[in-house]
Protein backbone atom coordinates (compact mmCIF):
# COMPACT_ATOMS: atom_id res chain seq x y z
CA UNK A 1 0.00 0.00 0.00
CA UNK A 2 2.53 2.60 1.52
CA UNK A 3 0.84 5.58 0.48
CA UNK A 4 -0.97 8.58 2.99
CA UNK A 5 -3.95 8.17 4.64
CA UNK A 6 -4.75 11.58 2.20
CA UNK A 7 -4.58 10.25 -0.69
CA UNK A 8 -7.30 7.97 -0.05
CA UNK A 9 -10.20 10.70 0.56
CA UNK A 10 -11.78 7.90 2.93
CA UNK A 11 -13.60 10.43 5.16
CA UNK A 12 -14.86 12.93 1.97
CA UNK A 13 -15.82 9.70 -0.07
CA UNK A 14 -17.58 7.90 2.98
CA UNK A 15 -18.26 9.82 5.79
CA UNK A 16 -16.14 7.49 7.93
CA UNK A 17 -13.17 8.75 10.20
CA UNK A 18 -10.02 6.38 10.04
CA UNK A 19 -9.45 7.30 13.65
CA UNK A 20 -6.13 5.02 14.63
CA UNK A 21 -3.89 2.83 13.02
CA UNK A 22 -2.54 -0.61 14.90
CA UNK A 23 0.69 -1.07 13.62
CA UNK A 24 2.25 -4.21 15.36
CA UNK A 25 2.33 -3.57 19.06
CA UNK A 26 2.33 0.31 18.15
CA UNK A 27 -1.00 2.37 18.01
CA UNK A 28 -0.71 5.63 16.16
CA UNK A 29 -3.97 7.77 17.50
CA UNK A 30 -5.62 10.45 15.28
CA UNK A 31 -3.50 9.86 12.36
CA UNK A 32 -2.91 12.87 9.93
CA UNK A 33 -3.16 12.27 6.35
CA UNK A 34 0.63 12.68 5.87
CA UNK A 35 0.67 9.13 8.04
CA UNK A 36 1.97 6.69 5.43
CA UNK A 37 -0.44 3.17 5.49
CA UNK A 38 1.64 0.14 5.61
CA UNK A 39 0.69 -3.81 4.43
CA UNK A 40 -0.63 -5.01 7.67
CA UNK A 41 -1.84 -2.13 9.11
CA UNK A 42 -5.01 -2.27 11.40
CA UNK A 43 -7.27 0.73 10.83
CA UNK A 44 -9.83 1.12 13.04
CA UNK A 45 -13.02 3.41 11.51
CA UNK A 46 -15.61 5.07 13.03
CA UNK A 47 -19.14 5.76 10.90
CA UNK A 48 -21.98 4.03 9.99
CA UNK A 49 -21.70 0.24 8.49
CA UNK A 50 -22.00 1.62 5.06
CA UNK A 51 -19.63 4.17 5.51
CA UNK A 52 -16.93 1.78 7.02
CA UNK A 53 -18.24 -0.71 3.90
CA UNK A 54 -16.54 1.78 1.70
CA UNK A 55 -13.18 2.71 3.47
CA UNK A 56 -12.84 -1.10 3.35
CA UNK A 57 -13.14 -0.85 -0.43
CA UNK A 58 -10.76 1.79 -0.77
CA UNK A 59 -8.05 0.58 1.22
CA UNK A 60 -8.65 -2.95 -0.40
CA UNK A 61 -8.59 -1.37 -3.57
Amino acid sequence: MDRPLGHTRARSRTGASIVAIVRGEDVIASPTPDEVLRAGDVLVVIGTRSGIAGVEKIIRG
